[in-house]
């Protein structure tokens, strides 16, 4: 069945990849910080698609993130949650050993069965 020539476009998902290295005294205090952001995201989020995270197997206390969202507003919601806040608090005390390295891109929606 042909699509509709007007039928409406899905939503491109607004992603993003961080990478964290996080001073060793201050992994636990990390693991709880993000675990306790990560259930917020997925469980009081609309817009939130995926938010994932997990240890680099070659370097300890390097934290490798995967998050998208339904749009960049999607995103900018997930800026503004309390949980949020929560980490916002945390990265203010210092507990990364290297600057956050943050990349962002829209991923382009899997193409319809039709066409």
């Amino acid at each position: 069945m042909p699509q509709l020539a007007n039928a409406a476009k899905p939503e491109k998902l607004y992603c993003l990849n961080v990478v964290l290295r996080v001073k060793a005294e201050r992994r636990d205090e990390f693991l709880k910080c993000i675990a306790n952001n990560q259930v917020g995201t997925l469980t009081k989020e609309p817009l939130a698609v995926e938010y994932t995270y997990g240890e680099d197997e070659t370097t300890p206390n390097t934290f490798h993130f995967h998050e998208k969202y339904k749009g960049r507003a999607g995103f900018e919601a997930h800026t503004k949650a309390p949980h949020f806040a929560v980490y916002a608090q945390f990265t203010d005390t210092d507990p990364f050993t290297a600057p956050p390295e943050v990349v962002f891109y829209q991923a382009e929606p899997l193409p319809s069965a039709s066409t």
